[in-house]
C-alpha cells in the first residue's frame, strides 16, 4: 500500500501545484493593466496606437498587426452587416480623400479605376463626393481647415456611442443616420499654406472638434458591453486622423519648403497633448504604416492604395468588431471587443473555487484518507473539469489573454522541434513489462492461457508514439507550419500514425478480452467526447470543431461493429480479413455517397441538438480510410501469434528472438529504405497539396508499419520507453482539443500573449 499511497500523495499535490499555477497565470491576465503602464482592457489602444507590418508575406499581401490582438480586413459583406442603414461621413484634404476611395472599392470592387483617376485630375477635385451601396451612403466633405458650416453642423447632430439603426443622430426624414465620422487633422495645409500662423490655424481646427472627442473608446466599450438593450461595441465613433507624416525625399520643391519635418513633428506633438480619452481616437497608427517601403505614392505625399484600405480597416476595427464578434462566435477580430456575459464560466468558476478550497483543506490535514475513495474522485474530477472549463474560457473567451497572428518561421520550427526530441530522448526509461512478464500476463483475467503480451508493441511503447507525435503536432499549430507543404506531409503521417494505434490497441483489447459490453462502449465514447461534447456550450463553439475526436468516434464505432458481428469468428484470419475488406468497401461508399453524412448531421442535430459539418467531416474520414483497418489487420495477426508462440517476422512476447541477426537485419534494412523511399516519392514529386491528400488514404500506412518495426526491432529498444512522450501520450486527445483554446486561441487560429514581455 505504502507505494500507492506515495502515488497518490504525489498526485494530489501535482494537482494543486498546476491549479495554482493556473490561478497564477490568471491572476496575471486580469491585473495585465495594473502592471502595464497604460492600460488597454479592450485593445482599443492597441489597434490605434501600436502595430507592425507582419514579418511574413502571405500570397504577395503584407498584413498590418496591432500588438496583442487580431485585425480583420473588411469585406463588402462585412461593411454591410455592420453600417446597414448608416451613414459614413470622411471630411479633410487629399489624404482622407484616399480612405473615401477606399470605401468605395470595398463597397464596389467594380468601380473603374479610371473614374478615381479623372476625378483626380479634373479641375474640380477639390469637392465634396458621395457614393451609396445598397442601403450605405458615403460622404467625403472636402474641408482641409475642418472649418467648414456644413461639417460643423454634421458634427453637432452626431451623436457617439452605442445606438441602434434609429437613433444616435438627429435627422431629416428618411436619411440615414451617421454612424462614423472620420476627420483628417488640418495639418499639411496648414504647413502648406498657412505660412508663419501654420501652427495657430491647426490649433483652431482641432479645437473645434476636440468638444466632441470627450468619451474615450475604452469608456463606449464599458457602457455598451453593461448594456442589454444593443449590441455590444463602440458604436458611432469619431476618428481625428493625425497629421500624415511625408516621404520628403520624394516631395516636390514646392511643398518642401513649408512641409518640413519640424512643422509637421509640432501640429502631431500638439495632438500628443490631448487628454487620454480625446488621444484615444488618434490613430496614431497610421504614421507607423507608412515605413513599408512601397507606402508612398511618387509625389511623397499620398499613401498607396494598399496603405489607404488598411487605414479604413482600422477604424472599421474599431467600429465594427465587437458587434461582429456577437453575432458569430468564429469572427477573429480581436481588437477592440469587449468581453461577452458567460453565466456558464460563472458557475465553472464558482465550483472551481469549492473544489479546490476542499481540496487543499483535504490536504493540508491529511484527511484523504478519510475520505470514501468515491468521493475524493468526484471532487478531483469537478475540480479538474471546472478549472479546465474556466481556463479555456479566460484565455480565449474573455479579452484578459491577447491573441496574434502565427508566422511561420522555418529555422524556429526545425529548432523547437528537435529540442522537443532530444528532450524526449533525455527521459528514457526502463519498461518494466520486459522484467516483469507476468505483470502483463495477469494484467487483464480474460488472458488466454500462454498469452505472452503484444510485444509488437506494447502500452508504453503505444504511448510514446502517440505523445512524441502529439508534440511535433502541437509544434506544428502553434509555428503555423501548415504552411509549408512538406512539413504538412510528414504530420498528416502522424495524425495516420494516430489513427493505426487506436486501431490497434482497440483491436487487441476487444480480441483478448472479448468484451463487447455497452457498459465498455459508453465508457470509451465518455472518454473520446466529453471535452468536445462539453466545450462547445462554454465557448460558443460546435461539436465539429474538434472534429479529431469526431473522427476517431466514428472509426471506433465502425471498428467496434465489425468485430462484435459474428465474433466468434475474430480468431479465424480468413473471417476476419474478409470482414475488414467489408467493412472498408461499406465505409467508403458511407463516406463518398452524398447524403449520408448529411442525414446524419441532421438527426444529431435534431436529437441532441449537435452541430456537425458534414462535408468536414467527409474530408477527414477519407484521408485516413484505411489505416485503420490496417491496425485491425496487424493486432489480429499478433495476437493470434502471441497465443499460438508462432515465429512470424516481427518479435513478439518478453522471450528472446528466435530470428537469427542476419533476418532482423534484413528486416531493419527493408524498413528503413521503405521509409526513405516514401520520403522521398512523397517530397519530390507532390507539389500540391489536393494530390498528395489523394494518394495519402493508399501510402500512409507503409512508413507507420516500418517506423513500429524499427522502434521494437532490437531488445534493447524493447526495453526502454521515453517517459516524457509516454506522459503526453496517455493524454493525447485531450491536448489535441484544448490547443484550441489554451495552447493557442481563436479556435486554434492564433497565438496567446498576456503581453507582459513584450512591451503591451
Amino acid at each position: 500500500m505504502a507505494p500507492f499511497r506515495r502515488a497518490a500523495t504525489w498526485t494530489y499535490f501535482l494537482t494543486a501545484f498546476t491549479m495554482s499555477t493556473l490561478a497564477v497565470t490568471m491572476l496575471l491576465g486580469m491585473y495585465r493593466d495594473r502592471l502595464l503602464e497604460q492600460p488597454d482592457p479592450y485593445y482599443c489602444r492597441a489597434l490605434f496606437h501600436n502595430g507592425e507590418w507582419s514579418p511574413s508575406v502571405l500570397n504577395g499581401i503584407k498584413k498590418w498587426e496591432p500588438k496583442g490582438c487580431r485585425m480583420v480586413e473588411y469585406s463588402r459583406d462585412g461593411i454591410l452587416d455592420c453600417m446597414s442603414g448608416r451613414k459614413i461621413i470622411l471630411a479633410g484634404d487629399s489624404t482622407i480623400r484616399q480612405i473615401f476611395f477606399a470605401v468605395t472599392k470595398k463597397l464596389d470592387s467594380r468601380l473603374p479605376e479610371t473614374e478615381v483617376k479623372d476625378t483626380l485630375a479634373s479641375n474640380e477635385k477639390h469637392k465634396d463626393l458621395s457614393f451609396k451601396a445598397d442601403d450605405i451612403e458615403v460622404e467625403f466633405v472636402w474641408d482641409p481647415w475642418l472649418n467648414s458650416t456644413a461639417l460643423k453642423n454634421t458634427i453637432q447632430k452626431f451623436h457617439a456611442g452605442p445606438a441602434s439603426p434609429t437613433e444616435g443622430t438627429v435627422v431629416e426624414k428618411d436619411e440615414p443616420s451617421i454612424g462614423l465620422i472620420i476627420l483628417g487633422a488640418p495639418g499639411l495645409w496648414a504647413a502648406r499654406y498657412g505660412g508663419d500662423d501654420y501652427l495657430d490655424i491647426f490649433k483652431r481646427g482641432v479645437d473645434d472638434v476636440i468638444p466632441y472627442l470627450s468619451s474615450s473608446l475604452d469608456d463606449s466599450m464599458e457602457l455598451s458591453v453593461s448594456s442589454a438593450r444593443y449590441s455590444p461595441g463602440p458604436g458611432n465613433q469619431i476618428v481625428l486622423a493625425p497629421v500624415q507624416v511625408p516621404e520628403y525625399k520624394n516631395l516636390s520643391i514646392g511643398r518642401s519648403k513649408t512641409i518640413t519635418p519640424n512643422r509637421i513633428h509640432e501640429l502631431n506633438d500638439y495632438l500628443a497633448q490631448l487628454s487620454p480619452h480625446q488621444f484615444s481616437h488618434v490613430p496614431w497608427v497610421y504614421n507607423q504604416m507608412t515605413s513599408d517601403p512601397e507606402g508612398f505614392r511618387a509625389d511623397g505625399l499620398h499613401v498607396s492604395d494598399s496603405i489607404a484600405a488598411h487605414k479604413l480597416d482600422i477604424v472599421l476595427n474599431a467600429r465594427c468588431n465587437a458587434a461582429g464578434k456577437a453575432r458569430k462566435r468564429s469572427f477573429k477580430g480581436t481588437c477592440c471587443v469587449g468581453e461577452p456575459r458567460n453565466l456558464l464560466y460563472l458557475l465553472a468558476l464558482m465550483i472551481w473555487m469549492v473544489t479546490t478550497i476542499f481540496r487543499s483543506w483535504s490536504i493540508c490535514f491529511f484527511s484523504m484518507k478519510r475520505q470514501s475513495s468515491l468521493q475524493a474522485e468526484l471532487v478531483r474530477a469537478g475540480d479538474v473539469i471546472a478549472s479546465t472549463l474556466v481556463f479555456c474560457w479566460f484565455c480565449d473567451g474573455g479579452s484578459d489573454v491577447g491573441k496574434m497572428e502565427r508566422h511561420y518561421q522555418q529555422n524556429d520550427f526545425i529548432r523547437i522541434s528537435l529540442l522537443w526530441l532530444v528532450a524526449s530522448i533525455f527521459t528514457s526509461r526502463k519498461n518494466r513489462q520486459i522484467d516483469e512478464p507476468l505483470l502483463l500476463a495477469n494484467e487483464f483475467k480474460w488472458n488466454p492461457p500462454g498469452y505472452r503480451g503484444p510485444g509488437y508493441l506494447s502500452r508504453n511503447h503505444s504511448d510514446e508514439i502517440k505523445g512524441l507525435m502529439q508534440g511535433f503536432i502541437l509544434l506544428y499549430h502553434y509555428h503555423y507550419a501548415s504552411q509549408t507543404l512538406w512539413v504538412y506531409k510528414i504530420i498528416r503521417l502522424f495524425i495516420s500514425g494516430y489513427f493505426y494505434l487506436s486501431g490497434y490497441g482497440h483491436t487487441l483489447y476487444l480480441m483478448k478480452t472479448e468484451n463487447f459490453s455497452l457498459r465498455r462502449v459508453a465508457v470509451v465514447l465518455f472518454r473520446l467526447n466529453f471535452l468536445s461534447a462539453i466545450l462547445p456550450y462554454m465557448m460558443g463553439t460546435d461539436y465539429s470543431s474538434y472534429y479529431f475526436a469526431s473522427v476517431i468516434t466514428f472509426w471506433y464505432l465502425v471498428l467496434y461493429g465489425m468485430l462484435r458481428f459474428f465474433g466468434r469468428y475474430n480468431r479465424d484470419l480468413r473471417w476476419l480479413i474478409t470482414k475488414v475488406v467489408a467493412t472498408a468497401i461499406l465505409t467508403d461508399w458511407l463516406t463518398s455517397t452524398p447524403g449520408i453524412l448529411e442525414a446524419i448531421a441532421k438527426a444529431l442535430n435534431i436529437i441532441f441538438g449537435m452541430s456537425w459539418n458534414a462535408q468536414e467531416m467527409r474530408f477527414r474520414l477519407r484521408l485516413d480510410r484505411y489505416v485503420v483497418f490496417v491496425g485491425v489487420v496487424v493486432a489480429a495477426l499478433v495476437h493470434n501469434a502471441s497465443i499460438q508462440r508462432a515465429r512470424i517476422i516481427l518479435p513478439l512476447g518478453h522471450t528472446r528472438s528466435t530470428h537469427t541477426p542476419s533476418s532482423m537485419l534484413l528486416l531493419n534494412i527493408v524498413c528503413a529504405a521503405g521509409i526513405m523511399v516514401f520520403l522521398y516519392t512523397t517530397q519530390f514529386n507532390f507539389y500540391e497539396k489536393q494530390r498528395y491528400n489523394q494518394i495519402h488514404p493508399f501510402v500512409s500506412w507503409v512508413p507507420i508499419l516500418c517506423f513500429v518495426v524499427l522502434r521494437n526491432s532490437h531488445h534493447v529498444a524493447r526495453q526502454a520507453y521515453l517517459a516524457l512522450p509516454a506522459a503526453l501520450g496517455k493524454i493525447s486527445l485531450e491536448t489535441y482539443v484544448l490547443q484550441y483554446h489554451i495552447w493557442l486561441g481563436g479556435d486554434a487560429t492564433a497565438r496567446l500573449t498576456l503581453g507582459l514581455w513584450e512591451g503591451r
